[in-house]
Parts: C-alpha cells; sequence; structure tokens
C-alpha cells in the first residue's frame, strides 16, 4: 500500500485484520463507517442464524433484525461498532458473544425460561407451594386454603450489580441475586406471608 497520510489498523487474525488508508480524516472516516456496517452485517446475520436455531422468529431488516415476543409485540436489535444493541439501548454484548446475545434475547422474548428460575420453581413446588411456569416468568402462590395469595418471579439482570441475573418480583422489587435459590426461597416465604 503506497503510504497514506491517514491510516486505520485493526490488527487480528483471519477477516478480522484490517488496513485501512485514505489521503484525508473524511476519506478515513468514510473508510471506517463502511467497515463497521459490513461488520455489522455480518454480526447480524450470524445472530439471526442463532436465533432462528432457537425458534425465534426473526425478520432482517436493513441494519437491524426483528423478533416477535411470545406475546407478539415486536422488539428489534442493531449492531454498532462491534456491539449488539436492544431496541431500549441497552446493550446485549459484543459480536464475539454471539451465542449469549441470543440467549439473553431468548429470555427477553419470553421463549425460554431461565435455568435459575425452572430451580427456584423445583424449590417452591418441593415447600408445597402452587407454581405455574410461563415463560420469562413464575408464579408462586399458596395453597393453604387461606386468601389465596400469590407473586410473580422473573430473572433479569440488575444493572446496579454489574448486571447479574437477579431474581425480581412483579412489582420490580429485586428479591436475591439468582445464584442464591435458598435465599430467594426464604424471601418468597416472607413475601407470601405478608401478603
Amino acid at each position: 500500500m503506497p503510504s497514506l497520510p491517514y491510516r486505520a489498523v485493526r490488527e487480528g487474525g483471519d477477516e478480522k485484520a484490517i488496513n485501512l488508508g485514505a489521503g484525508s480524516a473524511d476519506a478515513l472516516w468514510n473508510l471506517l463507517s463502511h467497515q463497521d456496517a459490513a461488520d455489522c452485517g455480518r454480526a447480524l446475520l450470524a445472530l439471526s442464524k442463532v436465533l432462528a436455531e432457537r425458534d425465534a422468529t426473526v425478520i432482517e431488516q436493513g441494519v437491524g433484525i426483528v423478533t416477535r415476543m411470545r406475546t407478539g409485540i415486536a422488539r428489534s436489535v442493531g449492531a454498532s461498532r462491534g456491539r449488539f444493541i436492544w431496541d431500549s439501548g441497552n446493550d446485549l454484548g459484543g459480536f464475539d458473544a454471539v451465542d449469549e446475545v441470543a440467549l439473553k434475547i431468548v429470555r427477553l422474548l419470553g421463549l425460554e425460561l431461565h435455568p435459575q428460575l425452572q430451580a427456584l420453581a423445583r424449590r417452591m413446588g418441593v415447600r408445597g407451594y402452587k407454581v405455574d411456569i410461563g415463560a420469562p416468568e413464575i408464579t408462586v402462590a399458596t395453597t393453604d386454603g387461606g386468601t389465596p395469595r400469590a407473586v410473580r418471579i422473573t430473572c433479569e439482570p440488575r444493572p446496579t450489580d454489574a448486571d447479574r441475573d437477579w431474581f425480581w418480583t412483579h412489582w420490580g422489587d429485586p428479591i436475591r441475586e439468582a445464584s442464591d435459590i435458598t435465599g430467594a426461597e426464604v424471601e418468597i416465604v416472607g413475601l407470601l406471608a405478608r401478603s
């Protein structure tokens, strides 16, 4: 490549490595924008394939993909500068984590129950509570014959805790970190006793 005053280099193996050169800053910016668009297109195609394998309905639309929740509501995923972005603006993860991002999307769409939520449902059932499972949530209810009491529980990332998964009530209150199933059980029993 002849010596050009403006250059951008991205190191990496195979197709990840790029070496761009231009005669002006504007021309380099244009080349970088085109490269980013190409990277985003490849990443969205890979994500679409993984989501389709997980039985999610996917419609490719320009610089994004559209999926549908269990309720039929359309949600979109875009891509920019190496990251997948949910239509709410939340960062879903990097292009190098397509499988993890697809799993997050499937759970957010309500197509699959979180494994920690499944474990919590089993434990609450063993305790004698009535448990209804409907992805992406469970409903735990009392069965003591008195006044019926119930609480809906979801498992979602908690932004104030480095996006670690937490159990949440349908009121939007955090219960416990998803790794603490026993603690969540105790909290839910307490909630149902107070309701």
